[in-house]
């Protein structure tokens, strides 16, 4: 009975044994749905969590929408010099290619200074976060240093000249030179003035723009009178465009202010020599409907300038734009006695 006992024990354990071994012989051969096999019961494998190549390139990650600071506004900014000695109103050319790329990183859109004109009338939209680029005076870093940055940066901007100065000062651009930078597509050339950038003496003994002081004559004790003023300036400004017409083969419809100073006689005068849009120093936004003749600028190249300021100007004016304020009808700067 022991024996018999002992028997069946051994039998039901070699069965045991042989069954485990073939459950794992089959398993070995069974080759997953899991990790790209078929189960052999003509169903669909199921799909991995992750299955690509090793070959298969890896698609970047999208770069996240930028941030938009205003809408339907345009922040112009104000340069003048670019050259490898820096000092008051120039930077070198490294700093401005920073900005540049900085403003790029930031989100914001370079615009062309037509597309400016047309948003203004209300004949075309412009897209968040726009900036349009401007130089004053016309100086010889705009065609050696700042139109290689403009290419290779696909960026527009707009240059305004000192008639006088152009090809007759070692400092500034040859008429050769203007009309490069225009036949490049990139850049815009507007007015300074043709002669009068400079300060005067008016009969309070207070330095003035020329361009918005009646001159006072010390030694025939003679102030202009509002006409001699008049013609003066509109002889100035048909002769700018008269030079750029016969340079270039067409007028102009943008000016810059000298200094900035402007008052609604001059405004009235630059109107009948053809200039249409007209840049203060003033900081702020543009936005559409406002006058034309009065718009705003931001001093991109203060004696501090970096990107970052520069992103700290604009942001300022934003934030400006959005109280209440009146443009001054007339502006001068303070200048000492």
């Amino acid at each position: 009975m022991a024996r018999g006992s002992i028997k069946k024990r051994k039998l039901a354990m070699s069965g045991f044994i042989l069954s485990v071994f073939l459950i794992a012989a089959f398993l070995h051969s069974y080759r997953s749905p899991l990790h790209g096999g078929g189960s052999g019961s003509g169903e669909a494998p199921l799909k991995p969590s992750v299955q690509r190549s090793p070959l298969e390139p890896v698609k970047p990650k999208k770069n996240p929408p930028a941030p938009v600071y205003y809408r339907d506004a345009v922040a112009v900014l104000m340069y003048h010099n670019v050259s490898p000695h820096s000092g008051r109103g120039t930077i070198t050319p490294e700093q401005f290619e920073a900005e540049l790329e900085f403003l790029e990183q930031k989100g914001f859109r370079i615009i062309p200074v037509s597309l400016l004109a047309a948003f203004l009338e209300g004949r075309a939209a412009v897209p968040p976060n726009a900036v349009v680029l401007t130089f004053d005076d016309g100086y010889r870093g705009m065609y050696q240093y700042v139109l290689p940055v403009l290419k290779k940066h696909r960026a527009p901007a707009a240059v305004f000249l000192i008639g006088e100065y152009i090809g007759t000062k070692p400092a500034f651009l040859t008429w050769p030179q203007v009309q490069a930078l225009e036949e490049s597509g990139l850049v815009t050339i507007g007015g300074h003035t043709y002669n009068q950038h400079y300060g005067v003496l008016t009969s309070s003994r207070l330095v003035r723009p020329a361009t918005v002081a009646r001159i006072y004559d010390f030694r025939q004790r003679h102030e202009e009178t509002e006409k001699e003023y008049e013609n003066r300036m509109l002889a100035d400004g048909r002769r700018f465009q008269e030079t750029v017409r016969l340079r270039l083969g067409h007028e102009t419809p943008y000016f810059a202010f000298p200094y900035g100073a402007y008052d609604p006689c001059l405004i009235r005068v630059l109107r009948a020599a053809g200039f249409r849009y007209m840049f203060t120093v003033l900081e702020g936004m543009n936005k559409q409907r406002q006058d034309p003749a009065r718009l705003y600028r931001i001093n991109a190249a203060p004696g501090h300038s970096s990107p970052r300021c520069l992103f700290a100007s604009i942001q300022y004016a934003v934030l400006a734009a959005r109280l209440p304020h009146r443009q001054p009808t007339a502006w001068c700067p303070r200048w000492k006695e």
